[in-house]
């Protein structure tokens, strides 16, 4: 008899330990990719930029940033086109959201970037958004 109660409540223990484990809320993302452009010399940048195909693979598969999000942008009056790409960090309810902005080139060089709590090089941001347009979105990641 006290060996079944012994069973019987390891076994209850057991059940209530995989019933809590099953409710664990893990994190939700939305991911949104644009393939239904040309630029760069290429159709679909995401996959046929080596890079920029690269980036996006890894953000998807690390998964630490809050969000990512990759715009596309043209230089006015020229035939080059810049990759803005936006992460940000929080991941703690009352601390301050830290971002990063990279411009990047068709090849992946650096061009300009913007890192919180830093100054941007080379110039202001206002200096070098002057001759710039958006074009589209091309991809996001969202932590929810």
């Amino acid at each position: 008899m006290k060996k079944s109660i012994i069973t019987f409540t390891t076994l209850l223990f057991i059940l209530a330990m995989l019933r809590c484990d099953n409710k664990k809320e893990y994190p939700q993302y939305d991911i949104y990719e644009n393939h239904d452009i040309s630029v760069c010399e290429v159709n679909d940048p995401l996959q046929n930029i080596e890079w920029l195909k690269e980036y996006c693979k890894n953000v998807k598969k690390n998964q630490t940033a809050s969000s990512v999000n990759i715009d596309l942008y043209k230089v006015i009056d020229t035939d080059e086109y810049l990759f803005k790409i936006y992460i940000s960090y929080s991941d703690f309810e009352y601390s301050p959201v830290l971002y990063s902005e990279y411009w990047r080139n068709c090849t992946g060089k650096l061009i300009f970037n913007i890192q919180s709590g830093l100054p941007p090089m080379p110039g202001t941001v206002e200096d070098f958004l002057k001759d710039k347009e958006k074009v589209t979105e091309l991809f996001h990641f969202v932590k929810h």
